[in-house]
């Protein structure tokens, strides 16, 4: 019988941008963002659509009560943007009279509390954010593989981000280069815009690719889709992975299951073929450890982690494929091969433990909000590492040096 592999998808997410970037301080190793306000602009999405504002903000966004979202609206903190659908014969008449048409309508409190979001909203919070901590990585040490006009290749560290996402801006890994550069910079940081190319987990290491144009960009994007790109990463992983001693090449064809638990299990499954062939390169025999060689033939997220947790080699420092993890082999025994109803219940309640352990018991005098549980190098590091990214017509090819973890 075919395995599954099932993938928790995380929740919905918004970004956040301010004009001046905010203090950030690097201590034991680790970067952290001071906390700085915000607006941030979430447009409304199809599942919003006529429900209130209170009960979206308490469901979607969970860093507040329904309670406190209710104080915030109180003090104008949260808005509305509504666009008015105004008809040809009304906006004629603005412009034949003079008048500048203004289709943009502010719904505030007491208005708010009882509106129902409509197509085209916008939802406007004043917030205090506060960012996940990450590897406190200094640009002056990043290692360069390739910079032109075009194209910036380095080597990401483990721990940080890509892109922007929620609890992460400034500390992602393309804003770090884009307001700090990188070692032999050439570009006027003002005029440069980083694109990156792919995904990268933000606790794997390894080449990333930046395109500095539009059409950059698209192109290395539109040869990954159409797998025109070798991908070669390295995995340290506990076991001895079989197939060392005749450099056999071993595959693992799992299907990976995202799940979206805020959907339902009837609603929130979507299955995806997934492949990856793996080769041994090394074992210690004291460690019980081997590297492992990987070529993903297809891009599923947490592919390479979750194939080898299945084949029972789970990388070693894998904090949630690994061992002890929360998806780990032995905590979902029996899931794999089917998706009962007490196992999405489980992977649901996974998610909100695994959320609440990074909570601590302290409040933010500023906001009142719950502040993060201070971050260890040992959870920012993980033994996966994009190890070389190549055309298949032999155009272009980025490589970094091997992990020091390589070395067993």
């Amino acid at each position: 019988m075919k395995k599954v592999a099932i993938l928790a998808k995380a929740p919905a997410r918004t970004f956040a941008f301010m004009n001046k970037t905010p203090q950030y301080k690097i201590e034991r190793g680790i970067r952290y963002v001071e906390p700085y306000f915000q607006t941030i602009k979430t447009t409304v999405k199809a599942r919003w659509l006529n429900r209130k504002v209170l009960d979206i903000l308490s469901s979607e966004f969970r860093n507040f009560t329904q309670a406190e979202y209710k104080n915030s609206i109180e003090k104008y903190e949260i808005t509305i943007v509504h666009r008015k659908k105004l008809t040809k014969k009304e906006r004629k008449s603005l412009k034949e009279s003079g008048m500048k048409i203004n289709d943009i309508e502010r719904i505030h409190y007491p208005e708010i509390l009882n509106y129902k979001m409509q197509d085209n909203d916008v939802i406007e919070r004043i917030e205090h954010i506060h960012e996940r901590a990450v590897l406190g990585v200094n640009s002056n040490d990043i290692e360069v593989i390739f910079d032109d006009e075009d194209l910036l290749v380095v080597n990401k560290p483990s721990g940080i981000p890509i892109h922007p996402v929620q609890n992460y801006y400034y500390n992602s890994f393309v804003q770090i280069l884009q307001n700090e550069g990188w070692p032999g910079i050439k570009d006027d940081l003002s005029k440069v815009q980083l694109r990156p190319s792919f995904r990268l987990d933000k606790l794997t290491s390894g080449v990333c690719i930046f395109a500095k144009t539009n059409n950059t960009a698209k192109k290395i994007q539109m040869d990954i889709q159409n797998r025109k790109v070798e991908k070669v990463y390295l995995a340290r992983v506990r076991g001895k992975f079989p197939g060392l001693e005749d450099s056999e090449e071993i595959e693992c064809a799992d299907d990976v299951i995202v799940l979206d638990t805020k959907k339902g299990k009837e609603n929130g499954m979507m299955r995806k073929e997934a492949r990856t062939i793996f080769k041994s390169i090394k074992y210690n025999k004291d460690l019980n450890e081997s590297i492992v060689m990987c070529w993903p033939k297809t891009g599923r997220t947490h592919q390479i982690r979750i194939h080898l947790r299945n084949m029972k080699f789970p990388i070693t420092n894998d904090p949630l494929y690994g061992k002890g993890g929360i998806m780990s082999f032995s905590n979902i025994d029996g899931i794999i091969n089917d998706i009962s109803d007490e196992c999405f219940e489980k992977i649901k309640q996974n998610a909100i433990e695994k959320r609440i352990s990074t909570e601590s018991n302290e409040y933010c005098k500023v906001c009142g909000v719950k502040l993060y549980t201070q971050s260890n190098m040992k959870e920012l590091t993980m033994y996966l590492h994009a190890f070389e990214y190549k055309s298949i017509d032999g155009g272009w090819a980025y490589k970094t040096k091997f992990p020091e973890w390589c070395n067993l």
